[in-house]
């Protein structure tokens, strides 16, 4: 199998860098996937700001493609300095084990791993010496985030009737499970009331499918939680087709279809940043390859970000117009800004612009 068999997207190389530290990012979804593009395209930029070289490879959007795109990568004449993907839960120690033997080094998003796998591979450099560090989010803080978020607003309008929340969510693995454990400890309380968490294997359609039993199981449902951008636009339309009563609904991911729609009132919040991931990934390896190890903290997490009507407008301006094209993101390299080095978020992002 080929690379041509995929989306090779855009190769950057700047005329003043002949020796460029060359960079591949997989994108774990096929061109055109909303969220994944956003992410390609802050790589991007911040590829660009720091003169680093970036190939960008549509098509691993499984366990069985990621891994023939690596190995079809490891055997090319000429290979990368460094590797960006996100593995998958059920072979990332032969994705590993494929890298590690060819010495490329390799940066993770997200943790997807199984608990026998995080044993397995133990963290960063340890096992795996090539394995140079993760960019990761704290999935559990963030469903807690969008949660609080989406009961307030709930509160705000009706004080006196009780939260009955209904989730939508994703599947049954580890992202999934991270992101919904503040909705789980819902059972516990009294003063709200969660109906049931739907999966949705990450599949839109199947809320389509679906969505008129839900209703019809849950009618008293006046919150819903959506695990990712696509189900919380699907929830809504089927809710706006099937009901005319007033809801709060929010998701994940700052799609711009949900900012705008946040924008308009139709829904209630967003939770995101994470599509900075590989521009964190890209500012990282820039410091690594300077002899700055900024992956050494292996526990760290990055914080999500929420987007109600309060700050909208201002975030909906830079995500539709894709602003942080015009970022300089030397200031989130240490390497560049010493003293001065920021957090790479959205609201730095704002901040710079400003």
């Amino acid at each position: 199998m080929t690379l041509k068999l995929f989306a090779l997207v855009s190769t950057l190389v700047f005329s003043q860098c002949v020796f460029a530290v060359r960079v591949i990012l997989i994108i774990p979804d096929k061109e055109g996937a909303a969220f994944w593009d956003m992410v390609y395209q802050a790589s991007f930029a911040s590829a660009k700001s720091l003169g680093m070289s970036l190939e960008v490879i549509y098509g691993g959007d499984n366990r069985f493609t990621t891994l023939a795109i690596i190995e079809d990568i490891v055997t090319q004449p000429s290979q990368p300095d460094y590797l960006i993907f996100r593995p998958y839960h059920g072979n990332t120690a032969n994705v590993f084990d494929t890298i590690e033997a060819k010495g490329i080094d390799f940066v993770t998003l997200e943790q997807a791993f199984a608990d026998n796998e995080t044993t397995e591979l133990l963290k960063p450099k340890q096992k795996y010496k090539h394995w140079i560090g993760e960019v990761a989010y704290d999935n559990v803080s963030g469903g807690a985030l969008l949660l609080k978020a989406l009961i307030d607003a709930h509160l705000s309008q009706h004080p006196d009737i009780k939260p009955s929340i209904t989730g939508i969510g994703g599947n049954f693995d580890y992202l999934s499970r991270t992101r919904e454990q503040s909705l789980n400890a819902l059972y516990r309380r009294n003063d709200i009331d969660l109906n049931q968490i739907f999966p949705t294997y990450w599949d839109p359609q199947n809320i389509a499918t679906n969505f008129e039993t839900i209703l019809k199981r849950y009618p008293h449902t006046n919150i819903f939680w959506c695990a990712s951008g696509q189900l919380t636009l699907k929830t809504l339309q089927q809710y706006q087709l099937l009901s005319n009563k007033p809801t709060v609904i929010g998701g994940f991911d700052w799609l711009p279809e949900a900012l705008l729609k946040i924008q308009q009132g139709e829904l209630t919040a967003s939770v995101g940043g994470h599509f900075l991931m590989g521009a964190i990934a890209m500012t990282k390896i820039f410091d690594y390859q300077h002899g700055v190890d900024r992956f050494s903290n292996h526990n760290a997490l990055y914080d999500f970000e929420v987007i109600n009507k309060n700050n909208v407008t201002e975030y909906l301006d830079v995500v539709q117009h894709q602003k942080w094209q015009k970022v300089d993101f030397g200031k989130f390299s240490e390497f560049k800004a010493g003293k001065n080095l920021q957090t790479l978020n959205m609201q730095n992002i704002i901040n710079s612009l400003n």
